[in-house]
């Protein structure tokens, strides 16, 4: 920590953080890389000292804060607001200094637990009113699935996906459903062009299908789709093998390389002759 700052743990909120001392009800901006939340003076010791921390808004589908505003830390529930911690390593929590989060500090404006934004998304963060948790017979893993309009489907998507949805679906009793195709690919597990997202981009019947690792028992309840034989396959689907030289021989070589080990060095890539 700063010179100025102790590690405390909030009683009820498992983690610690670096926290400094209020200066009246004020609190030092400077916050780590990629942390937008905003400091507040608000906590309190044992003895009454007041401290600052990271307030944030949690989230049910985005560890570190609704907006990911936590950064590399954790966004944490407790009584209405939140609060960026991280990790305790072994012992560290034992010598955090013990805070208490005062019934006097206000919870953040239109605080709430969210669900997934869009459609799409990871069923463990909860689908949109619109939505079920499907599984495709034949694929591991679930997703959010809308029914399909017509032939139509929702086209807002979760950040960092480029896969276009398609009415691609059938449930058993006849229903349709969307679903994101993508192109599968043997070196990016998120699809060839990494369309998938945080998602696997899975093949089936010459297509991709974006998935989530089902948590324990989400499988089990997730409703039951075929892909029909109807779907056509993507444009130049393939299942893609790595783009350029010097990548893992998991993925394929390029057809001018070789996979090699280093004597004294553990793992492998692929090696192409030198020219000259």
């Amino acid at each position: 920590c700063e010179s100025d700052e102790q590690a405390v743990q909030v009683q009820g909120v498992s983690g610690n953080f670096c926290s400094p001392k209020c200066s009246g009800s004020s609190c030092p901006s400077d916050v780590p890389d990629g942390v937008t939340a905003k400091p507040q003076c608000a906590l309190r010791s044992p003895t009454g000292d007041s401290s600052c921390a990271l307030l944030c808004t949690p989230s049910s589908w985005r560890g570190n804060g609704a907006n990911g505003e936590c950064g590399t830390g954790t966004c944490q529930a407790i009584q209405g607001i939140g609060l960026c911690t991280y990790a305790a390593a072994d012992g560290e929590a034992a010598v955090a200094t013990k805070f208490l989060l005062p019934s006097s500090v206000p919870a953040l404006p239109a605080l709430k637990l969210e669900t997934n934004p869009t459609h799409y998304g990871d069923p463990a963060g909860g689908c949109e009113s619109d939505e079920q948790a499907v599984q495709v017979q034949g694929v591991s893993g679930n997703f959010c699935s809308p029914k399909c309009s017509g032939s139509s489907c929702p086209s807002d998507v979760p950040d960092g996906v480029t896969a276009k949805p398609q009415c691609a679906l059938r449930s058993p009793t006849g229903d349709s459903s969307c679903a994101l195709l993508c192109t599968p690919s043997s070196w990016r597990g998120n699809g060839a062009n990494g369309e998938c997202g945080t998602g696997t981009c899975q093949a089936i019947q010459g297509i991709g299908l974006c998935t989530y690792a089902a948590a324990d028992g989400e499988a089990a309840v997730a409703t039951k789709f075929l892909l029909p034989s109807s779907v056509p396959a993507l444009p130049a689907l393939k299942l893609e093998t790595n783009p350029t030289h010097y990548g893992d021989p998991a993925g394929g070589c390029e057809s001018d390389e070789q996979a090699i080990q280093v004597q004294g060095v553990s793992g492998n890539f692929c090696s192409p002759k030198c020219s000259g």
